[in-house]
């Protein structure tokens, strides 16, 4: 079993940047979001792409709402 963080560790771990993308514009952390929307195949059948984007404060609105896909 693995061994129990303390809180202090938990702070520590959130607040490094290490590893971290961070937006220029709005100064906030750059997140995976995984995107499937549907593709027609030559045959006309669908199939789903998956697409992962970043996502910031900046363009979480319009990605969120299908605006930029």
């Amino acid at each position: 079993m693995g061994k129990a963080k303390t809180f202090a560790a938990k702070l520590a771990h959130e607040s490094s940047t290490e590893g971290k993308v961070i937006c220029p514009v709005c100064n906030t952390e750059l997140k995976k979001l995984k995107i499937i929307t549907n593709k027609k195949k030559g045959s006309g059948s669908w199939s789903p792409k998956y697409e992962y984007v970043r996502v910031c404060k900046c363009n979480e609105n319009d990605l969120l709402a299908g605006k930029k896909l």
